[in-house]
């Protein structure tokens, strides 16, 4: 409401993909005729085992067209770096993660680029990004926090394309969820939402382990046979380097 919009319509809903966006919520979007429209998808099809980000990108690029075709500026907004919020018991996890944003923010700067009407964000150029504050006890969706930082930062990049912010967007105290809150979320959300996903991310978490156990052991042997700690770096870097290209 920072823009002076007059009206306002949600579409999202938990869990949606993209192909979703295309399906259930692309006529909806066009139908109600708005100024501006904002594009955060991805992060529901990185935790998927059909994952595919070239299929993301170029429903992305559809549906950016229809919605530019139709008058509207579109607001993309890239996905952040799971694997710097995560907590430490997470690296596997954030490393496939990592790996899949990625491969969705590039195929989606490529098809995107030049489109006319589209304005791309990447929140990873902002320090809030970073900052554990700004997400959610899931680390994938904003906090309270940082639905406004991201609005204060898209706010700033749609003024350069004539949107002027008329209100300030009000801020809210930097506070982090407390260790009870974090443990009941846990229990009643985050274990269940692990079990549903875990079948698809297992594959190329077993792969991620499996590096890191040969990176460990080479290390091992290294140190055995006194070897440098520089060259002892590189097996890690190699094993990380394989399990991405998977």
């Amino acid at each position: 409401m920072a823009l002076g919009a007059s009206d306002y319509l949600c579409l999202a809903r938990t869990g949606a993909r993209m192909r979703d966006v295309v399906a259930e919520q692309l006529a909806d979007a066009v139908a109600f005729k708005p100024d501006l429209v904002t594009l955060l998808i991805g992060g529901n099809d990185v935790l998927r085992s059909d994952f595919n980000p070239v299929r993301v990108a170029r429903e992305a690029r559809d549906v950016c067209l229809e919605l530019t075709a139709a008058g509207s500026v579109v607001l993309v907004v890239l996905l952040h770096d799971p694997s710097k919020v995560l907590p430490r018991g997470g690296v596997a996890v954030g490393r496939v993660l990592a790996v899949r944003a990625a491969a969705v923010n590039s195929a989606l700067l490529t098809d995107l680029a030049g489109l006319p009407g589209v304005v791309v964000l990447d929140p990873q150029h902002f320090d809030m990004a970073h900052q554990r504050s700004t997400w959610h006890i899931d680390r994938m969706h904003p906090s309270a926090r940082g639905h406004r930082a991201l609005a204060s930062i898209a706010a700033a990049r749609l003024a350069q394309h004539g949107l002027c912010a008329v209100a300030p967007i009000p801020p809210i105290p930097e506070q982090c969820p407390g260790p009870i809150l974090v443990a009941v979320w846990l229990v009643a959300h985050g274990i269940p939402w692990l079990l549903r996903r875990s079948v698809d991310l297992l594959p190329e978490l077993v792969g991620v382990v499996i590096a890191d156990s040969r990176a460990a052991r080479a290390r091992a042997d290294d140190v055995g046979d006194g070897q440098s700690p520089a060259a002892m770096a590189a097996p890690s870097d190699a094993a990380a380097a394989t399990t991405a290209s998977a």
